[in-house]
């Protein structure tokens, strides 16, 4: 015998660092194991959990096999004829055990018991007593246990039926149990017929007496033994208290209840949210959720997204891709945020920033990330229009200055051209006074950029009015050109506080805009709409040529032209009216098809 495994007179087995008594586990009919004592852990080389599930074989000796398969099935039914078996995955090499008691619970479970057997040719006192040891099945459960004859003759109990119901075991083994209300006696015959019908458990919720008299409520599990005859010699019965049963079955379902309802709860957040929540496994590589959120932000259906992550970047700009690529791959324990753009269906460019958590294990490693995305395009936007203000407003500065030192220089040689003599002689004094209108009205664009309206000249004036002014002074040079107005106008007209010359020389310079962009003839739609937040949004639609998008975001800057001799200043007098009025202009163009502007004012109420 090694070294490391010696007997220990008065506890068992000693194994280096515990005493093994007896192992006792409990199988399925095929063998898988369903549970198991602390000591068939402390002898093999498994834990506990991965213990349950494997095959019991798989800790016998493949030559003990056959005869192992062979006797627990012989019991089944009948006594068991103890054998012997090696266990092969012990700390130890094929630590030999006695199996000297073998239950089964149900005709798929079975309990069994098996003994060390040390290699001396004499057994110690109590090396012999364990082997000698009758173990019954209550040895192996916790629950209040009661075994009796056919005819109702207590052969043994427990001690937590004792406990339970009150009695002493000498004050019931050897006598007729009388713990069953006279007027629940039928049960115990129905149990017997059931028993003797085949049944291998008889299962239900009943009462039974105490000592002190009263009406215990017990849920109570009846097993059959059997004779070599195959004949129900004694019953054995498993009670448990029905409130334990009950409270806990009521608590645990108050639990799932309670999990169901935050696993609700947060599903309806994340599913209604503007913002995609995303979980990754780091070792799967995989997603283990992605919100519907998600595919409204980049455009890509949740399920392609869970079976290919690598698909998150596939609708990201293509100049913003490597620089995505680089954030995903330099992922560390740190929270990181990048901003980029997708281009969804519609091939709309939408600014998107994603923010990734990671998740941290106990030992300092990143088990998962938590993503939050959202569309930020909004933000974006007003940040631009913010610095564009910014700039109109130094521009306005400047021009305001310059504005003031051409005027009066120009009216004066204004003045003196207007005192030559006229006559065929002179041709170019004519030419000379419209040149300098031109400066004029330039210098007037100028001023308009220096100076915000005070708003005395605003008036409550028809929405529908402004824009059937402006289009009868355009229509004669927008039919030399070969090109259309279409109205899609409110049927219900809108009204705005405005300076009417302002608001019409915007539509003006939009409409000229246009016109440019259309040099083969097209259409210009004009619509109107109310929007939420008492707003009335003007669009005006060609046909053009389109802008590209790197230009588009520069429109309204100082000096910026898509003309090749054009100053800008068209639309930054447009931009500097529209704040004047308290509205926001936006630009929408995809190239070969034409541009969108959209200007938003606020509604005013007509004086009654």
């Amino acid at each position: 015998m090694p070294n490391s495994c010696v007997l220990h007179e008065d506890k068992g087995l000693m194994t280096g660092n515990a005493y093994v008594e007896k192992l006792i586990f409990s199988l399925t009919k095929s063998g898988v194991i369903l549970n198991a004592s602390r000591d068939f852990c402390t002898i093999s080389v498994e834990k506990i959990p991965s213990i349950i599930g494997t095959s019991i074989y798989e800790f016998v000796h493949e030559d003990d096999r056959p005869l192992f398969i062979e006797r627990i099935n012989e019991s089944y039914g009948a006594s068991l004829i103890p054998f012997t078996f090696r266990f092969t995955k012990s700390k130890w090499s094929f630590l030999p055990f006695y199996v000297n008691m073998c239950s089964w619970i149900s005709h798929n479970e079975v309990h069994i018991q098996a003994i060390p057997i040390f290699e001396t040719s004499a057994y110690t006192s109590v090396e012999r007593a364990l082997i000698d040891k009758e173990i019954t099945v209550f040895d192996i459960t916790d629950g209040a246990a009661i075994n009796y004859t056919f005819d109702g003759t207590v052969t043994g109990v427990n001690d937590a039926y004792v406990e339970l119901f009150g009695w002493t075991k000498e004050e019931l083994e050897g006598k007729e149990a009388s713990i069953i209300p006279d007027f629940l006696l039928y049960e115990f015959i129905e149990i017997k017929e059931r028993l003797e019908n085949g049944e291998k458990v008889v299962q239900l919720n009943t009462v039974r007496i105490t000592k002190n008299g009263l009406m215990l409520p017990v849920n109570i599990k009846v097993l059959a033994d059997y004779d070599d005859d195959g004949m129900v010699r004694s019953v054995f019965a498993l009670l448990r208290k029905l409130e334990e049963t009950l409270e806990m079955k009521a608590f645990v379902e108050k639990q799932l209840g309670n999990i169901l309802q935050q696993e609700v709860l947060i599903k309806d957040i994340t599913r209604n949210s503007e913002f995609g929540i995303c979980q990754f496994d780091v070792e799967k590589g995989m997603y283990l959720y992605v919100s519907p959120g998600i595919e409204r932000l980049i455009g890509i259906p949740v399920l392609d997204l869970m079976k290919d992550p690598a698909l998150f970047v596939s609708t990201c700009h293509p100049d913003d891709k490597i620089e995505l690529f680089r954030f995903y791959e330099e992922l560390s324990k740190e929270t990181t945020e990048i901003e980029y753009r997708v281009v969804n269906k519609d091939e709309k460019i939408c600014w998107i920033r994603t923010k990734i958590t990671p998740v941290i294990d106990g030992v300092g490693e990143v088990m998962r990330y938590v993503s939050i995305t959202q569309d930020i395009s909004k933000l974006k936007m007003q940040d631009e229009l913010l610095r564009k203000w910014d700039m109109l407003h130094i521009v306005g500065q400047l021009s305001a200055s310059f504005a003031h030192q051409v005027r009066n220089p120009l009216t004066t040689i204004k003045g003196f051209i207007q005192l030559l003599p006229m006559g065929p002689e002179n041709t170019f004094g004519s030419i000379m006074t419209e040149e300098l209108s031109k400066i004029e009205l330039i210098i007037e664009e100028f001023l308009q950029l220096a100076k915000p309206s005070n708003g005395t000249g605003f008036t409550t004036t028809s929405i529908y009015n402004e824009i059937t002014r402006t289009i009868a002074l355009m229509e004669k040079e927008a039919m030399l050109n070969n090109i259309s107005f279409n109205m899609k106008l409110n049927a219900k007209d809108q009204f705005i506080h405005c300076e009417s010359k302002q608001i019409q020389q915007v539509f003006i310079n939009l409409m000229k805009n246009s016109i440019d962009a259309m040099p083969n003839g097209g259409v210009i739609t004009i619509s109107t709409v109310a929007a939420e937040g008492r707003v009335v949004k003007v669009t005006l639609s060609d046909t053009g040529i389109g802008i590209p998008p790197e230009r588009l975001s520069k429109l309204g800057e100082p000096y910026y032209s898509l003309k090749e001799k054009g100053t800008g200043l068209g639309l930054m007098v447009s931009y500097k009216i529209i704040e004047n009025h308290h509205g926001s202009i936006q630009f929408k163009s995809k190239e070969g098809f034409g541009t969108t502007v959209e200007i938003s004012l606020p509604i005013s109420v007509p004086a009654s």
